[in-house]
């Protein structure tokens, strides 16, 4: 059991960042993958913590240049991979919003997603919330919130994954990411949620409640946007809601504090 969810969060670590960790992973089975989706919010308490890490080792240099090189570690650390899923997002939405029929749109959408090409209205929109977690990450009072922010941002942008994978379908045939949950997870659901919700508990009450309730109506939104445009999701979606769920919880912290 134990070499089994090292090797699922090994494969989490590997898929979702640029972690040089590979080398300790033996070749993946279809259980290890399926297994690694509920390792997604350790992999954000591992990001958390190096970020975080690497704010106080900078806190001597300013506001403004500590949050600039901060956001850039986090881009680099999890090699832009769902900011490319939010550009896939944005350009395949406005590639296919103009389609009255519903299955062309949805085929549009599907291809535009897949289209490694960069619109010009996905660059716009990487810009905007890259300025607006630099912002959020500046606006910080002090250094424990700061440390705070770092950390609960990326646990729980990569909890709200699980939710909208166990209530959407898969819109590919094919591809990386599992069209269903592991069964037999009740262990692994009560593990993952019970360790995001003690990271957010952190906050305390009031703040924990009002960042969750945000989370969930940008969790309900996006899933209803995405099963109305292609019926379901794709892992293009998944990269682009841990984008916006990291952003929003920021700008809310930088509320509620």
């Amino acid at each position: 059991m134990f070499t089994q969810a090292k090797q699922a969060f090994l494969f989490a670590l590997v898929f979702l960042t640029r972690l040089p960790v590979g080398r300790w992973m033996q070749k993946p089975g279809a259980h290890t993958s399926t297994q690694a989706v509920y390792f997604y919010p350790a992999v954000g308490v591992v990001i958390g913590i190096l970020l975080a890490a690497f704010s106080v080792a900078l806190s001597g240099l300013g506001d403004f240049l500590n949050a600039a090189l901060v956001l850039a570690l986090w881009v680099g650390v999890t090699g832009a991979l769902h900011l490319d899923g939010l550009a896939d997002c944005i350009d395949a939405y406005y590639a296919g919003h103009k389609c009255v029929d519903a299955e062309q749109r949805r085929e549009r959408i599907l291809h535009v997603m897949h289209d490694p090409n960069c619109g010009a209205v996905a660059l716009v929109s990487l810009v905007l919330l890259l300025l607006v977690k630099f912002s959020a990450l500046a606006s910080m009072a002090t250094s424990w919130q700061m440390v705070a922010a770092l950390i609960i941002a990326p646990v729980i942008a990569r909890t709200a994954i699980l939710p909208f994978v166990a209530l959407s379908e898969y819109a590919r045939y094919e591809g990386k990411v599992p069209d269903n949950l592991a069964t037999n997870s009740q262990r692994l659901w009560l593990i993952t949620l019970l360790m995001s919700a003690l990271a957010v508990l952190t906050l305390g009450l009031v703040s924990a409640t009002i960042v969750v309730a945000a989370v969930a109506a940008l969790l309900v939104y996006w899933r209803a946007l995405w099963q109305q445009q292609i019926g379901g999701y794709t892992g293009d979606c998944l990269g682009a809601l841990v984008e916006l769920t990291e952003t929003l919880v920021l700008i809310t912290l930088v509320a509620v504090w």
